[in-house]
């Protein structure tokens, strides 16, 4: 659930931006007296109010709005709860001051600067969707060169080069150890290392959970004993739900769309930026592997567009 909802959310429920947590991943018939028992747990939160209730989007488990007694930020929020062996973990998420304070102007300032932008090319929003929305006939020579030029990005970056034998290690505990990577740059690379391996899925989910510690192995195994037949990127789906950006597929695919290659920009930097994007995508459950390459591309070509535009100007 990303800051703009939670914001929604408290306002329709009169709940205090600084005193809510949002809980994620909870059971639909979980009862409110097991998510007070979960509560107290935490130390320090002092009296607990479940506010509200509503899915997600597949429709199997929920977010909970609670407000607490303090302000979070007075206290050390674990980032997972639960009680061992017998409910959880639930990832939580709370509202930072500047998330608080930036969350319900942000869309505004962006439809200005757009605007202004626009403006200013000599362009209009019937522009941009001219751009975006017509099937492009590209030609084959060009669409052969791009992935060529993809191809020789992806195996130049170093983070393909990794032994696909070993997996670096996460955790999820905050801060993050010494010898670990945040959690954008180690999905990033384990993604990647996935897609290569030429393997069976079971050797990557177990080449997976080798690499996992605390927190981050509770989640995999919590969706492993939700679902027996889950797959590696099912296991990535539950980190990235716990981990990972706030952005639903939804918001980084417009992101994505929106990202076009910036002046004096190298292709092959703007390339591995799109990259990202589509991987963070990907892990949010919003394309399939087998289209990463058609969006990258047609991405590519309205990035020159978007030059074009610049070099016209």
């Amino acid at each position: 659930m990303d800051v703009y909802e939670i914001i929604t959310w408290c306002k329709e429920k009169n709940g205090a931006l600084e005193n809510v947590v949002v809980l994620s991943n909870v059971p639909l018939d979980i009862t409110d007296t097991v998510i007070y028992r979960v509560l107290d747990t935490v130390k320090g939160t002092g009296k607990t109010k479940v506010h509200g209730r509503c899915s997600d989007k597949a429709g199997r488990e929920q977010f909970v709005l609670v407000e607490i007694s303090k302000r979070v930020s007075e206290i050390s929020f674990p980032v997972f709860i639960g009680i061992p062996d017998e409910v959880g973990p639930w990832s939580t998420q709370v509202l930072s001051v500047t998330s608080i304070s930036s969350g319900s102007s942000k869309g505004e300032e962006f439809h200005t600067k757009l605007m202004s932008f626009l403006k200013k090319e000599g362009k209009s929003l019937a522009d941009i969707q001219d751009v975006a929305s017509p099937a492009l006939t590209l030609n084959t020579e060009l669409v052969s060169t791009i992935n060529s030029l993809v191809q020789k990005c992806q195996t130049a970056s170093p983070v393909e080069a990794q032994n696909y034998r070993k997996l670096r290690t996460f955790s999820g505990l905050t801060p993050t150890p010494n010898g670990e990577e945040d959690y954008e740059v180690w999905a990033e690379h384990t993604t990647h290392i996935l897609e290569e391996w030429q393997c069976s899925d079971n050797v990557k989910k177990q080449r997976l959970v080798e690499c996992l510690r605390g927190p981050a192995a509770d989640i995999v195994r919590f969706a492993k004993v939700e679902n027996p037949s889950a797959t590696s990127c099912d296991y990535l789906k539950a980190l990235d739900t716990a981990f990972g950006p706030t952005e639903n597929a939804s918001d980084l695919m417009v992101k994505f769309r929106n990202t076009f290659q910036e002046k004096g920009e190298k292709l092959s930097v703007y390339i591995i930026k799109l990259d990202k994007l589509l991987h963070s995508v990907l892990r949010k459950g919003g394309l399939k592997s087998s289209e990463l390459n058609r969006l990258r591309i047609e991405q590519i070509i309205r990035g020159l567009f978007q030059m074009t535009w610049w070099h016209l100007g």
